[in-house]
Formats: structure tokens, sequence, C-alpha cells
């Protein structure tokens, strides 16, 4: 069953499910709402929490079942306490509360989700898009529940991603790939389908720059060619969306741990109100969540950019330090530590260049502050200490601010 380590115990009075649905109750839970369709519990473990202190949670948990089939399986399931859903989702009780529960991939926000895991129905599907009829093998690339997934169609001859979000941001996730293909290298869409929220993208060539720094490559792109990158993105129009900086979010994930980590919580103070009232940059097309898995290179040539449904206008400043505090973030645990901090500050020494020095810098320490709520979320064995960790990266950000004033 899952295990247990030294994390504190996470409980919240204004949203009772929280404890049961992560904690010690989570087994018997699960084992009694898998008994009414006939499955029984064997093991399980919670691969991603979304919590929204005092307000909801969503925990995503991997199990192994045995269905009423009497087949064993290796499923996801999804439960949902403190918000609205569709009608139709089963709803059970949890120390009070109501919470909903489902199987994936019938997921009720993403009603595509079911048609692009089946095999037959995705090739078809990609048949009326104009690709060529084969024998397809699909993978799960990612899962948010309730929010999107990206699903791998491969065949002999083609791959595909489908990118499933709710309904009523298909047209928008169509739209911002169609702008953005004039002007920089993004994967092409194929075709799109508004009411089940599917949208069908080329796949594109190169690794991922990430991948490349885990394999102490030196054959990356340099600081200028990161700016002239960015500096293709078409200049918004008066409908784009604003996209907040990570200094602007950092109250919201202060909030999170501060309810999952309260002995953090003077630490965290202390980063929100360094970064509050940052000054303003220029206004800019940005990309909204860049860092070194977005993109995609050819030896050190950027071949292309991915995740662009984020792009809007923004500050310049906001993209430049989501990929610096990625990649000290990535730093923390790999063995190519040393390389990717060489040519993180080989990249700051450049972006200085174009953007305040100090803003930069207390931005990268907003994007680690955001980033230290990635342990609790996909619960890690021992996901305080590395939220730890990571905060006292940000405040290290903080220290070389002040250091360069």
């Amino acid at each position: 069953m899952a295990s247990r380590s030294s994390n504190p115990v996470v409980s919240d009075p204004d949203l009772p499910a929280l404890e049961v649905l992560i904690g010690e109750g989570a087994e018997p839970f699960l084992a009694s709402v898998l008994e009414t369709v006939g499955s029984r519990l064997r093991s399980y473990r919670i691969s991603q929490v979304r919590y929204l202190p005092s307000r909801s949670v969503t925990v995503q948990y991997r199990a192994d079942v045995i269905a009423a089939s009497g087949k064993p399986e290796d499923s996801t399931f999804v439960a949902m306490a403190g918000r609205k859903v569709p009608e139709g989702v089963p709803v059970f009780g949890a120390e009070g509360l109501e919470v909903a529960f489902w199987q994936y991939p019938n997921d009720p926000f993403l009603p595509g989700l079911p048609l692009a895991t089946d095999e037959g129905r995705v090739s078809n599907l990609l048949v009326r898009l104009g690709a060529a009829k084969e024998s397809i093998v699909l993978r799960q690339r990612a899962y948010r529940a309730g929010r999107r997934a990206v699903i791998e169609a491969t065949g002999k001859t083609q791959r595909i991603f489908l990118k499933i979000v709710r309904p009523d941001a298909a047209a928008q996730l169509q739209k911002a790939h169609a702008e953005l293909s004039e002007h920089i290298p993004v994967p092409h869409s194929l075709g799109w389908s508004e009411d089940q929220g599917i949208v069908a993208m080329q796949a594109m060539t190169g690794r991922t720059l990430r991948a490349a720094l885990t394999a102490r490559s030196t054959k990356v792109p340099s600081g200028s060619d990161i700016l002239g990158l960015l500096s293709l993105l078409p200049v918004p129009d008066d409908n784009a969306k604003t996209v907040r900086g990570p200094h602007q979010r950092a109250p919201e994930h202060a909030e999170l741990l501060t309810a999952v980590a309260p002995n953090l919580s003077d630490r965290l103070s202390y980063v929100v109100n360094r970064l509050d009232g940052l000054d303003t940059e220029p206004a800019a097309a940005v990309h909204g969540d860049f860092h070194s898995a977005q993109i995609l290179i050819d030896r050190s040539k950027i071949v292309g950019v991915v995740d662009v449904d984020t792009a809007g206008v923004g500050e310049r400043a906001n993209d430049l330090a989501g990929l610096l505090g990625h990649l000290s973030t990535l730093a923390l645990d790999l063995p190519a530590k040393k390389e990717i901090e060489r040519y993180g500050s080989t990249l700051i020494h450049q972006f200085d260049q174009v953007v305040d020095p100090v803003g930069l810098r207390l931005r990268v320490a907003g994007v680690v502050l955001g980033l230290a709520t990635g342990p609790f979320r996909v619960q890690e064995r021992r996901w305080y200490d590395n939220t730890e960790r990571r905060l006292s990266l940000a405040e290290s950000w903080i220290a070389s601010a002040d250091a360069v004033k």
C-alpha cells in the first residue's frame, strides 16, 4: 500500500476530505468505492494532488486492482472534493463531504479523452484529418484530472499528439497554434474537434533542451539564440490574454505551501514580501510557461517550441526567469548539476543585458517558489524535505538579487 515517510500530516478543517484522500483514510476509501463496482484494491500510490486550501482537492491514484471480470488492472482513479462536477458523476461520502470519483479515461470535464485513448477510434479520427490509415500505438504523455491530457499516437509512418482540453478551451488552443505557426516553429495543428475538446498536432523533430542538458551535451542554444526566439513572438492583439508573472503568483504558491508545511510560513512570507512591488517591465509577447522541456533543439539549433497555449501578453523578463528557474531547480537533483548551473550562468549573463538584473533574479525566485509546490503535488516520498530545498534555492536567488544592487 502507499508508503509513509517523515512528511507531516496535512489536514484542512475547512476541507475534511483532504486528510482522508491523501492520508491513512485513502486506502479504505478507495477499497470501499471500488467494491461498489465489483473491483478489489490490491495496492495504490498517489500520483498527483491539486489542492486549493479551504476550497477543493483533486487526487489522482495509480492503483493495482482485481476488476469485476477477475482480471488484474493497473488503472488511474480520480477523487475530487469541493468542486461542482457534471451530472452523472458518481459521488460518495467521506468525512461528511461529498467526493466525486471516476476512472481514467472517463473524465467528466474532458469528454474527448475516452476517444483519444481508443486506438481504433483515434486511427479513424486521424484518417478523417488526412493522415494515413495504419495501426497505431497510444501512449499517455500527460494527464491532469479535469484540466488536460496529452496522448501520443505512433504508427509506422507517423507520430501525432492529441491534446485534450475542456471543450470551451479548444478553439483558443487551435487559434494560438495557427497564429504562432506563422512566426515561430510550433507544432502544426492537423485539425480539431470543438465538441470533444481535441486538437491533433504534428510531432516535431529534435529533443528537448532539458534532455540535452541531462545528457550533459554541450551543444545547446546560446542566450542570444533564446532571446532571438522570443523576439519572433508576434505582437498580441487587443484580445490577447494577460499572462501573470511568477512574482504575481507567489502569494498563491505560498498559501498552498503554508497550508501543507506551516513550519515554513515565516520563510515563505519573507519571499512573498521581497517579490511584492517589483518594477514593471515593458509589455511584450510571452510564451507564458517557458522552460527547458518546452524548447526542442537539434544540436545547438532551436527547432521547435511546444505548449504555446499559455502564450499572451506579459513581461519578457518572466519568460527568461522561467527558463532560469527551471534550470536551477533541475540542477538540484541531477548528476549534470555542474553543467546545468554553468549553462544557467552563461544565460543570465546575457539576459542581464536586456532586462533589469535585480528584477530578473527576483522573478527567478518566484519561479522556484512555484516549483516548490511540485514535491507535494506529486507526493514524493520526502516531499517536505524537497520542498524546503527548493525554498532555500528561492532564498538564494533573492540573495543574488541583493548582491547585484
